[in-house]
């Protein structure tokens, strides 16, 4: 009598369990097919935070001051600094951003150098710069301008000045 019993408790609990796979199959379905068919669009930048602002935060600086923005392929180097420059074009000009972990960290290592006769290298150690070289610094950002107008060096300086 027990192992009769003991059939229609199993065939209850295996029922059961393949229920519960079978909603949970239809879930995760469910959530994978609205994830991926989700038009939200593109992510929007994060706000800067005060004194760590990031690449983008920069690009989308310039692009404020009604400067044509893109993003370069070459980084490059100043002896005495930490951070690599990354490189940005705007208006066609390269735009170096040296990005530090806070506006002290910026203070602190630009002190030690002569900013007026700092050379760009590229990882290599070859001379990469190609025009008079430019200075702005602000929040903890350091952009140094290769070459570029005094019209996009001025846009330049606006969006560095203006990043919290």
């Amino acid at each position: 009598m027990s192992q009769q019993r003991n059939i229609p408790v199993r065939r209850w609990i295996s029922n059961l369990l393949f229920i519960v796979a079978a909603v949970l199959f239809a879930f995760v379905a469910y959530s994978w097919y609205q994830e991926r068919n989700d038009d939200v669009g593109p992510v929007p930048t994060p706000q800067s935070v005060p004194g760590h602002a990031e690449l983008k935060n920069v690009h989308d600086a310039i692009v404020a001051q009604g400067a044509t923005v893109e993003y370069g392929r070459q980084t490059v180097r100043v002896e005495g600094l930490t951070p690599v420059g990354q490189q940005l074009l705007v208006e066609g000009a390269p735009v170096y951003v040296f990005i530090f972990e806070s506006p002290e960290a910026r203070e602190k290592e630009t002190a030690k150098i002569d900013l007026d006769a700092i050379q760009l290298t590229t990882p290599s150690g070859a001379d990469a710069a190609t025009g008079a070289l430019v200075i702005s610094q602000g929040s903890n950002i350091l952009t140094v301008s290769d070459g570029a107008p005094e019209a996009v060096q001025a846009q330049v300086d606006a969006a560095v000045q203006s990043l919290p």
